[in-house]
């Protein structure tokens, strides 16, 4: 019996996805008064992103998976990795709601990058170095560039400490 490859079919179901989404962001009605990106420019955004990378992964993922005998998909030690990730997430939310956006992001990375980096060596000076960039960049892109309020955090609002 064929082995189904699990790669092409979550490479499709994406693709399919991507386009449901292109679809429903086309029926976002726009009534904007000024030169702003509007309601449509973050799904579009997205959705190029899912279709982009599905194909990329149906192209080179899919051939190696092709040639590779794999291993299950979730042994006990993924099931325990899901678990950590779910208690990591949940402390982001909270994280963002007492230290902010800002911090917590940069924190939140470095915490994800780790867990998530399984058996591979990283160096932690980029990874340190990553999450505190890409967490500054979206903050202040959000916050000033597109002038979108992030959670600022409620330790510093009673602390009297005033952050961006």
């Amino acid at each position: 019996m064929k082995k189904l490859n699990k790669t092409y079919i979550m490479g499709v179901v994406c693709i399919l996805f991507s386009f449901w989404i292109f679809w429903e962001t086309s029926r976002i009605p726009e009534r904007l008064v000024s030169n702003e990106p509007g309601p449509k420019l973050f799904p579009y955004i997205s959705a190029a992103g899912i279709l982009v990378f599905s194909v990329i992964s149906i192209i080179f993922d899919g051939a190696k998976e092709k040639k590779e005998e794999t291993k299950a998909y979730l042994d006990a030690g993924g099931w325990k990795r899901i678990g950590i990730i779910m208690g990591e997430t949940v402390l982001f939310a909270l994280g963002m709601k007492f230290l902010g956006f800002w911090i917590t992001s940069m924190a939140g990375m470095m915490m994800f990058i780790q867990t998530l980096k399984g058996d591979k060596k990283i160096n932690r000076i980029f990874a340190a170095v990553l999450s505190i960039g890409l967490g500054t960049i979206c903050y202040i892109g959000f916050t000033k560039g597109f002038v979108i309020p992030l959670p600022k955090g409620e330790i510093w609002t009673m602390l009297g400490i005033k952050m961006m």
